[in-house]
């Protein structure tokens, strides 16, 4: 198996991220000490817990998936 990327939110707020909890679009970092975002993630909608689910672009290319953020990771939603 592949290891797939990591990507982070450029965020400050730790832990789960909630729907509403933050902006609608924020940055994307390739990791937490380079600030310079390499893409943008949008929100889409929430899952059964409230979490927030996002979408991936880096550049003009979809990261396949959904995505909820954890400690300022962006990690697949189940």
């Amino acid at each position: 198996m592949a290891d797939m990327a990591r990507y982070f939110a450029h965020i400050s707020q730790k832990g789960k991220i909630r729907y509403g909890d933050v902006p609608g679009s924020i940055g994307i970092l390739e990791a937490l000490d380079k600030f310079m975002p390499i893409g943008e993630a949008s929100c889409r909608t929430h899952d059964e817990n409230g979490l927030a689910v996002w979408t991936l672009r880096i550049g003009k290319q979809e990261i396949p998936g959904r995505w909820v953020i954890v400690n300022r990771e962006f990690r697949p939603a189940q």
